[in-house]
């Protein structure tokens, strides 16, 4: 059929065009996939109809997950023409039995499964019996028929819901192999050729995240039906593999390839069509209930490790470092000894280094054959149970359990009753992680929901009536709770009910009239129940809806109970949406299933993530709520925060830690110097160096730090740099401590001294050190594209909370960035293994005010030259070495380039000796330096950033 005349009558994005340019160019070059990820609010929907009226020109199937998205397909063609006028509304369709040229259908329309199950019922029962065999709870089919049915008779809840996930289980299966056409309801198939006769050559797949599942299985089979039409796949967040089963990841992989194009969130912040935001997070202790369960729990595992550390004569028991030492000596597998330590490694390569790391922290040597272990291999498994857990799991599946000695047996129950509290699960075949109760605990802490308080007082002092926040959870209540932590958790713990609660109980909270909103209910403060009976009221009648609701009375609260033809959550989401929007409550607390992918209001410029989320897509859907453009606040910016628990001194008690960690890596973020990066750092530079052990120690000082952050708003979303352009490309970057001159002479370096007017802090001492390292790179001819005298212009510095500085190369190519970030890194990192160290001294001491300004000047000349070839004449200085740096190994490759750098130090950072590393005054000055403490010892931290 003939394609009508419609053309895009507005002006696109910059990241929109980019978009055009490569899906252009994959169009012409002919491939039939395009995938494309992009931010909420950044113009998907304008994308895609952009793509398919310039490029495409065919009949088109829109799919999308609900009825709302589907409907903004059809809305935004308002911004085209068709012969210079309106779209034809004879060209739209979001009828399914009519289609025309754009058709926006929902997924469910033509995916919706047979209701027919017969086809798949044997193969079901089949499925199950052979399950069942596979487990050994039956011996033979009949006596797994016997089960079932009699499971039928006497519990046919239990049996539906089992056979049920069978009859899924071989439905996919089928589905995945035949393309699942024949398993469709006879109205999406008809649904479907109706499309084919209007000759559909282009599917649209707007969230096509969704596809990992049922909707996935079946879109292989649609492409098919349609004679293999453009695939063009939309979303704000892209799954990750190691979120699905590898099944599921391979057939969504496979349907619609790597991403061709990812529109970053900072660029659309930056092009203005996103509201900035800054991250911040609060750290609590669990509640001393809570901690006395996570203390036993520590207590318990110890001495279950104390006891298997030592052996038994009476039952023969071998003890754990026996059994690890021996197990590595023989090089034991199931099946009998490797024949080399390298075939032993690689076919237990978990065990074989926490064996060994295990071994190193009981004090035992190793046996002669087994290599030592890298200082990575430490690193890895620094955590007691990442490198007990493999040694108790094989102690118990191939000694305790097979020994024939009923008390051994007894003692694997107990071990495998403890690792599962802390997580890990020992069966027949193997370990495996499980939930873990401490872990959940932390989780659903009382304390979390304890610092709404804090976080929502501060924000409400900043905001004034200007305040709309929102805080997500997991859950309405809790969800069932093991006997263990019954005690502990209640079924509201850590749920939207408590933290509802919770605002309620103090009264400065209280008077943001919180509302509750959830899947099965609507909380409403005490306060606001009338206001808000009326507002509802003339929403209702606006809206034409016919729905009526009571209301019951509980204890500082107010439940909502809605009844009518039209009552239901999506409705009552919108209402408390538009109130929430107009002011009528400025608190909403819900759940992340109703406020998640699809729900809107561009007001929040508070949310609080309560949930445990980690996941990509889960993530971003989060973050995206807060990050709508409000047009009554065009100086909005969005403060996003993260709630953690922490317990370090236990096992597990860092699991809430390692989850906030986990978060971040997901999540772009403006940082305190103005660069943007993702992972925890750019919440603030002392996450990315601690080691989570120590962050409790930290933890009241960084959360004074992040309520600090809240009246800052403008200098926050000043660091962004709306309306200057995303350099898409990242820039290698150093972030560290740079131990500038230790605190016993802070403020005393040289130069300038103690006593002039611009003392040199982490920042300037850091620029002063790159400087000279760039300079050095660029005279000895290593980086050539840039001149000696524009180094200044070349080297960023930005000093981070809490003394950190980062260090970049402006304005340059990937390849100048590394190497000059890397030169810079190996100053202040530990030393390793240099060709030359080099001295740092600084000057102390005082000089009266009276001959400041003119003895300065000349005195400085003369210092420098005192330090490079004689002694230091009298004038009340005494200098000092403070610290010893590693040469760049860049300029230490030869002498020449060695003395370009240290005249460069000289000029820039400190007087002092180079030594060569293979003399024997080298290596003895290095020891004498690490014996005094003058060698860096922190940790350098390379980063990808963004500007």
């Amino acid at each position: 059929m003939a394609f009508p005349d419609i053309k895009f009558a507005g002006t696109l994005r910059p990241t929109q065009k980019e978009v055009a340019e490569v899906v252009r160019e994959q169009f012409d070059a002919g491939n039939k996939e395009y995938y494309i990820v992009a931010p909420p609010g950044s113009g998907k929907t304008i994308t895609g109809l952009y793509l398919w009226a310039e490029f495409f020109k065919c009949p088109a199937l829109v799919l999308s997950p609900n009825t709302a998205i589907q409907s903004q397909w059809l809305s935004r063609l308002d911004l085209f023409t068709e012969d210079d006028d309106v779209v034809h509304q004879r060209h739209l369709s979001s009828d399914p039995k009519n289609p025309s040229v754009l058709n926006s259908f929902t997924y469910q329309s033509i995916t919706l499964p047979s209701q027919n199950k017969s086809d798949f019922e044997s193969l079901a029962i089949s499925d199950w019996v052979s399950k069942l065999m596979e487990k050994n709870l039956a011996r033979d089919p009949d006596e797994a028929m016997i089960w079932i049915n009699d499971l039928r008779e006497h519990n046919p809840d239990y049996f539906k819901q089992r056979f049920g996930a069978h009859v899924k289980k071989v439905r996919d299966a089928h589905a995945t192999q035949s393309g699942g056409i024949d398993t469709l309801h006879k109205s999406a198939v008809e649904n479907l050729q109706y499309l084919k006769d209007m000759e559909v050559n282009l599917v649209i797949l707007d969230e096509c995240h969704h596809l990992l599942g049922h909707w996935g299985r079946i879109m292989h089979g649609i492409r098919d039906f349609f004679g293999d039409p453009y695939i063009l796949g939309l979303t704000a967040t892209p799954p990750h593999s190691g979120d699905y089963d590898t099944v599921s990841w391979e057939q969504y992989h496979k349907f619609i390839g790597e991403i061709d194009f990812e529109v970053p969130i900072p660029a659309v912040v930056k092009e203005g069509y996103l509201a900035p935001y800054q991250d911040l997070c609060y750290f609590t202790r669990p509640m001393d209930d809570e901690l006395t369960f996570v203390s036993n729990m520590n207590d318990r595992l110890l001495e279950l490790l104390e006891t298997v550390s030592q052996g038994d004569a009476e039952t023969g028991r071998m003890s754990l470092p026996d059994f690890i030492y021996k197990t590595l000596e023989e090089r034991m597998l199931l099946g009998g000894p490797a024949e080399n330590w390298g075939d032993y490694a690689d076919r237990l390569p978990r065990f074989s280094v926490a064996a060994r790391v295990y071994l190193y922290h009981v004090g035992r040597a190793f046996p002669l054959h087994v290599p030592a272990l890298s200082e990575d291999q430490h690193m890895e498994y620094g955590d007691t149970l990442k490198y007990v857990t493999p040694c108790l799991d094989r102690y118990v599946r191939t000694y305790l359990m097979v020994d024939e000695n009923p008390r051994l047996h007894d003692l694997a129950g107990e071990l495998k009753t403890q690792l599962r509290m802390l997580g890990m699960q020992i069966t027949e075949t193997g370990s495996q992680a499980c939930a873990s109760p401490i872990s959940r605990v932390l989780a659903y802490s009382k304390a979390k929901v304890k610092a709404l308080q804090p976080i929502l007082k501060a924000e409400m002092a900043d905001l004034g009536d200007r305040i709309r926040a929102v805080v997500v959870c997991d859950y309405e209540k809790t969800s069932a709770v093991s006997e263990d932590i019954s005690h502990l958790l209640s079924n509201e713990a850590g749920g939207a009910v408590a933290a509802f609660k919770q605002i309620l109980t103090d009264e400065e909270t209280d008077r943001l009239d919180p509302v509750l909103v959830t899947g099965s209910s609507v909380l409403v403060d005490d306060d606001l129940k009338e206001v808000f009976d009326d507002a509802a009221k003339h929403w209702l009648e606006r809206s034409r809806f016919k729905v009526d609701w009571k209301w019951r009375s509980v204890d500082g609260f107010h439940v909502m109970q809605g009844q009518g033809a039209d009552w239901s959550p999506r409705l009552y989401v919108e209402m408390i949406t538009a109130l929430f929007q107009q002011g009528i409550t400025k608190c909403l607390v819900g759940t992340r299933g109703l406020l998640g992918e699809g729900w809107d209001a561009n007001k929040i410029n508070v949310l609080v993530d309560l949930t445990c989320v980690t996941t990509h897509t889960s993530v971003n859907q989060l973050r995206g709520r807060s990050m709508r453009l409000d047009p009554d606040e065009p100086e909005k910016l969005a403060n996003n925060w993260d709630v953690v628990c922490l317990a370090p001194e236990y096992v597990k008690g860092l699991d809430d830690y390692i989850r906030f960690t986990k978060k971040h890596t997901q999540i772009f973020g403006i940082t305190d110097d103005g660069v943007i990066e993702k992972g925890v750092g750019h919440v603030h530079a002392a996450l990315t160096e601690l080691k989570p052990e120590g962050v409790e120690s930290s933890a009241g000082l960084l959360n004074d730090d992040m309520i600090s952050r809240i009246p800052k708003r403008g200098e926050a979303r000043e660091l962004w740099g709306i309306g200057k352009p995303y350099q898409r490309e990242p820039q290698t970057s150093v972030e560290m401590d740079p131990g500038l001159l230790g605190p016993e002479l802070k403020g005393k370096g040289f130069p300038p001294f103690s006593y002039a007017e611009t003392p040199w802090d982490e920042a300037t001492f850091t620029f002063a050190v790159s400087c000279a390292v760039l300079k050095s790179l660029v005279e000895s001819e290593i980086l050539t594209s840039i001149v000696l005298e524009d180094v200044e212009e070349y080297v960023h510095v930005g000093a981070r909370d809490g003394g950190y500085v980062r260090v970049f190369m402006k304005e340059t190519d990937e390849e100048s960035s590394r190497i000059f970030s890397e030169a810079v890194a190996e100053i202040f990192a530990p030393i390793r293994d240099p060709r030359y160290l080099i001295e740092r001294k600084v000057a102390i001491g005082d000089i009266s005010r009276k001959t400041k300004r003119t003895f300065v000047a000349e005195y400085m000349e003369e210092f420098m030259a005192a330090q490079l070839d004689y002694e230091v004449l009298e004038k009340n200085l005494e200098t000092k070495l403070v610290m010893v740096h590693a040469v760049p190994t860049e300029l230490a490759r030869n002498r020449d380039r060695a003395d370009i750098f240290l005249k460069h130090w000289h000029e820039l950072v400190s007087p002092g000796k180079m030594y060569f590393m293979q003399r024997d005054e080298g290596r003895e000055f290095l020891q004498q330096a690490r014996n005094e403490g003058l060698v860096p010892l922190k940790k350098v931290h390379r980063k990808d950033i963004f500007m």
